[in-house]
């Protein structure tokens, strides 16, 4: 009731996300800077647990997904039978096969570790390109019970500033 009273008073606005990857798995999700001098956004390169995308797509669902290039199209297409199969045959290949997931957030926290930097947590995170694989991955964990443990995804994120994030 309260999240659709927040959605009622921003006058149908999206709810921003905020997740926070220290709580969800320690230390962050470790992270390579990678933007150049741009003042307009940051990027970074991330190998993603599958484990906890999945986790993610359970808890906030298509909000995830809210400014993706495409929807969710089920298995039936040849794409996410080719995902699914993966996960269930080949997991330890699914990080070779697969181009991974485009982001954007309009805010980042780093921290700097003795492994590297981290990303601890983000504010609205958005899947814009790569929602098939993250549902496959969640819809193929819960329906078929296959384990995640060793599939990884990678990650493009940029980090939008919030003046050109409607923009970009």
């Amino acid at each position: 009731l309260s999240r659709l009273q927040r959605i009622r008073t921003s006058r149908g606005a999206r709810e921003e996300l905020e997740i926070n990857f220290a709580e969800m798995i320690g230390e962050g999700l470790p992270c390579l800077p990678a933007h150049l001098t741009s003042a307009t956004y940051k990027s970074y390169l991330v190998v993603m647990p599958a484990v906890v995308l999945a986790e993610l797509c359970g808890k906030y669902g298509s909000r995830l997904l809210e400014q993706n290039v495409r929807s969710f199209l089920q298995v039936r297409g040849n794409v996410n039978k080719g995902i699914r199969a993966t996960i269930m045959n080949d997991p330890e290949m699914f990080f070779a096969y697969n181009n991974g997931i485009t982001a954007t957030a309009r805010d980042v926290e780093t921290a700097e570790t003795a492994n590297g930097i981290v990303i601890v947590s983000l504010k609205d995170l958005q899947i814009v390109n790569g929602g098939q694989t993250t549902a496959s991955l969640f819809h193929t964990n819960r329906k078929d019970k296959a384990s995640l443990e060793n599939i990884f995804v990678q990650m493009k994120l940029s980090v939008i500033d919030e003046e050109k994030s409607e923009e970009v």
